[in-house]
């Protein structure tokens, strides 16, 4: 598998080379999104709580996956930054310190996570069927966690070097690997047994552990724009350190999102089973919307970094206004599609007048943010790509922890609004998101940032 394709952030036109990278990788995001989609098409034939038990299994699983890949995404600065300053081979040592490190580390986390699986649907108040399904579910699912996080971590250094097109090739292959085999062990088709919620969870490991083969095999043998090379392999622990300064930010950063939408599922689930799938499935639809803002993000994510070591800071500025102007129309554009068919989408996941009712209330309000959101994010994507992750990260855990969180608990519990007080909550969070954001960005305290 070749894949050489790279978007030159450095010399080409900013807003063809921001789409050129950025298409791909909102298709990957998408791509890797249908995981979850797939399982759920298949256990909403189970009713709502196993719905719920999926939702609520991913909020885990992301809540994991953020203490670790925060490490994937500081070797990614550190490589576009490389590879702005022409070193190639620092890039490539850089890539495979950080995967080794990646390895090691989710292995650890994984292994603690068994031991914890028994406490955790009673940390996320689950009811009991919901308990008993989310767990069947983990224990399969977490099998693939080392691998998938491996997956993030080569993805994020391929990506660093401008070429969105090889992890968006693999994510598709696993993806379809994925949507053949899970009905087979979910349902026992043939002469499979009927796994349930556990065929869900082990279709899913099976196809990530798959994506972690191909994905290496291509990387030793250069067949990307870096070359990972293990042979006379030693730790090096200065450069895994400066690697662990950028990620570790950035883990905290991704971990507050993740505590944040936890904590609202924990909210959320004092109204009934039936409003947390209503979440759960309003914040599917939001998600592939914010695909492309994400795919955009680390666009500029990686544009700013390269062009910092390029030594052209100004541009820098230019790649943030392309960004903000392009996904902005595409906001407007999705808002007023999620509006009009929003419903459609829920009722394809569930009958439940209740559930139905109450997602397309959710939307009503998320859909104003969706600009705010995008805006925000491209923001602080600059910070971040800049090497200013502690900043970034302030900037996003103090908006969601600091303002979002604890309104949703307030307008939830203690006015009449109840969820429809959550759903307003989440609006303004991401309101209030963007317009600091934006004030730090035009401080310009990011140009002088070391890396």
């Amino acid at each position: 598998m070749t894949t050489k394709r790279r978007v030159d952030f450095i010399n080409d036109p900013i807003g063809p080379s921001l789409r050129r990278f950025a298409v791909p990788l909102a298709f990957s995001f998408i791509v890797n999104m249908v995981y979850s989609l797939i399982d759920r098409f298949y256990v909403s034939r189970l009713g709502d709580a196993a719905i719920a038990a999926i939702g609520s299994s991913d909020q885990i699983v992301f809540l994991l996956f953020t203490l670790v890949s925060g490490f994937a995404v500081g070797s990614g600065i550190i490589v576009a930054r490389r590879f702005g300053e022409g070193d190639r081979v620092g890039a490539s040592r850089t890539g495979t310190q950080a995967l080794v490190g990646m390895a090691i580390t989710s292995a650890s986390v994984t292994a603690v996570m068994y031991l914890l699986l028994p406490v955790i649907p009673l940390i996320m108040q689950m009811d009991a069927e919901v308990e008993t399904l989310s767990v069947e579910y983990l224990s399969m699912l977490l099998i693939g966690f080392t691998f998938n996080l491996m997956n993030f971590q080569m993805f994020s250094i391929v990506r660093s070097t401008g070429n969105a097109v090889f992890p968006m090739t693999v994510l598709i292959i696993t993806v379809i690997l994925n949507a053949i085999i899970a009905p087979f062990l979910i349902f026992g088709i043939g002469p499979f047994p009927e796994l349930g919620m556990r065929g869900a969870g082990l279709a899913t490991a099976i196809s990530q552990m798959s994506g972690t083969g191909i994905a290496l095999t291509a990387l030793i043998r250069g067949s990307t724009n870096i070359h990972l090379d293990f042979t006379q392999f030693r730790l090096d622990g200065e450069l895994l350190r400066r690697v662990a300064k950028q990620g570790f930010p950035a883990s905290l950063q991704m971990l507050s999102v993740s505590l944040n939408r936890a904590a609202i599922f924990a909210i959320v689930a004092g109204f009934g089973t039936h409003v947390t799938a209503a979440y759960t499935l309003g914040l599917n639809i939001d998600m592939m919307v914010y695909m492309s803002v994400f795919a955009m993000g680390i666009a500029v994510e990686t544009a700013t970094g390269q062009n910092l070591g390029a030594e052209q800071p100004e541009r820098v500025r230019a790649i943030h206004r392309s960004a903000v102007r392009q996904i902005g129309l595409l906001m407007l554009i999705l808002a007023a599609a999620v509006w009009a068919f929003g419903t459609e989408f829920v009722e394809l996941y569930s009958r439940n007048p209740a559930t139905v009712t109450e997602a397309t209330l959710y939307l009503s309000f998320t859909v104003i943010g969706y600009v705010f959101f995008s805006t925000g994010l491209l923001t602080v994507r600059v910070l971040s790509g800049a090497g200013a992750a502690m900043l970034a990260m302030s900037i996003t855990a103090g908006s969601l922890l600091g303002i979002q969180l604890p309104l949703a608990f307030v307008l939830g519990y203690y006015t009449s609004m109840g969820p429809v007080g959550v759903w307003a909550a989440v609006l303004f969070g991401y309101v209030a998101f963007t317009i600091i954001a934006l004030l730090v960005f035009r401080s310009n305290r990011w140009r002088t940032v070391r890396v």
